[in-house]
């Protein structure tokens, strides 16, 4: 899968959200941007079983981290297929709504384990409500795998997104 296909289709999807009221907390946020980047990815060629899914909660037992990302697309776990939980995986992404640096430094350490442990070629950082993308925060060694974007509503009413 291409990352900057995938990162085109998710910035899309954030521009689809219009609604004020979605940006008020983001639980709401994340649930309707998991809904317009899922009718997104249709326009994109990914493997077959390919889900996209929300707050799905990893297992030390299983996966060697106990982390429980906002969204992440992947390939369930199939013997058959993968040699361990670190085939299949796709993107990983965290949503923060007004996001601090405490805050996006917590978001981008659960990323930068993802990435290590399970080898997401893909993390993505979303900040909900702000045109900060706080990009400066994502250590050297791990930029060339995260993006950081930001999502707003502008005075028009306008979604607008910018990417670091």
């Amino acid at each position: 899968m291409d990352s900057e296909e995938l990162l085109n289709a998710i910035a899309t999807a954030l521009t689809s959200i219009t609604d004020p009221h979605y940006y008020e907390d983001e639980r709401g946020f994340q649930g309707e941007f998991y809904a317009q980047l899922r009718l997104r990815l249709q326009d994109l060629v990914l493997p077959e079983d390919a889900l996209l899914r929300e707050e799905y909660q990893k297992r030390m037992g299983q996966h060697y981290l106990r982390i429980r990302p906002d969204i992440i697309l992947h390939e369930p776990f199939d013997p058959g297929r993968h040699r361990g939980p670190d085939q299949g995986n796709h993107a990983v992404m965290e949503l923060k709504r007004r996001a601090t640096p405490r805050t996006t430094s917590d978001a981008l350490s659960n990323l930068i384990a993802m990435i290590e442990t399970l080898n997401y070629p893909l993390g993505v950082f979303i900040n909900i409500g702000s045109s900060k993308t706080w990009v400066e925060l994502v250590p050297d060694s791990h930029r060339a795998r995260i993006a950081c974007l930001a999502v707003y509503l502008a005075e028009n009413g306008e979604p607008q997104v910018v990417r670091g």
